[in-house]
């Protein structure tokens, strides 16, 4: 089967700049359900694209590249890299996925169903960083959202997770040393398709910039996911140091209704295998 691919670019202005976000747009176009994918740290698009090989034959599909990720164009300086900025760059991409199921009818999904369950909406998948965008994103309940999809990462990061998340990028970069005495930035960087400047800019604390509180146990995000009241589907890594039984408890605490899935062989991020993906499938259309 041939799976429909549009690349698309949005222009957004930058500090001194205007500058594009590239994506795509895949898969079909009259399906009322939308998933949005808001990719990780350092990933590209392309983290999806086994994602796209499962849904996109029944739904559609929009990836963005963050900024200085892929396609999309890099900032002028290390430190304009912060998640702020990338929250306001999911602004337009949102309003561009309202856009694109806007003047789809109401019973798009065909018969056999409720108009209720059929009316088009946006469904918001986001791995570990991208999860906390799309949070804060719902947090502000913008229209057509559906449901959200959070790919291992929870309403406070333990300090645990967060270490082993900096020594992998530290590890990653000793293993692409150019000499004992230089690190090969542009060689990780090359490998990953994101800016060099963007490795260093994610070490640091000013790259956190979104509402939270530093607690003893981790990085506290709890106010965003309490104002988020969409349904939420947790994917949780058997072998992650990012949502140990305390975030999950707390996620209860804030969403009693949260569904958990739970993969056994992943660490984080969850892979979108073809059981992931079901267990996405299936959750969507319970709500």
């Amino acid at each position: 089967m041939t799976i429909r691919r549009r690349r698309f670019e949005l222009s957004v202005f930058g500090t001194d700049r205007h500058r594009l976000l590239v994506g795509e747009d895949i898969g079909n176009e009259s399906s009322p359900d939308l998933f949005l994918c808001l990719p990780g740290l350092l990933e590209t698009r392309k983290s999806f694209e086994e994602f796209i090989a499962h849904i996109a034959p029944h739904a559609r599909i929009m990836t963005i590249d963050w900024c200085g990720r892929g396609d999309s164009d890099r900032l002028e300086a290390a430190h304009d890299y912060r998640m702020s900025t990338y929250l306001a760059d999911l602004s337009p991409v949102y309003a561009h996925a309202m856009g694109a199921i806007s003047s789809l009818p109401a019973n798009a999904g065909g018969s056999g169903t409720s108009q209720h369950s059929r009316r088009p909406r946006i469904h918001v998948v986001g791995t570990s960083m991208g999860g906390l965008l799309a949070v804060a994103l719902a947090s502000h309940k913008p229209r057509h959202l559906g449901t959200l999809i959070l790919n291992d990462i929870g309403p406070y990061l333990p300090w645990s997770g967060v270490f082993s998340l900096m020594a992998g990028i530290a590890s990653a970069k000793v293993e692409n040393m150019v000499n004992p005495a230089e690190q090969n930035e542009i060689d990780l960087a090359g490998r990953l398709g994101v800016d060099p400047a963007l490795l260093r800019a994610v070490r640091q604390p000013s790259h956190l910039d979104l509402p939270h509180e530093n607690r003893f146990s981790g990085v506290d995000f709890s106010s965003s996911f309490a104002a988020a009241t969409a349904p939420m589907l947790l994917l949780r890594g058997k072998g992650s140091d990012i949502i140990n039984d305390s975030v999950v408890q707390r996620i209860f605490e804030l969403h009693p209704l949260t569904r958990i899935h739970e993969c056994s062989t992943s660490g984080h991020p969850v892979a979108y295998g073809a059981d992931v993906c079901g267990a996405i499938m299936r959750f969507v259309a319970a709500h």
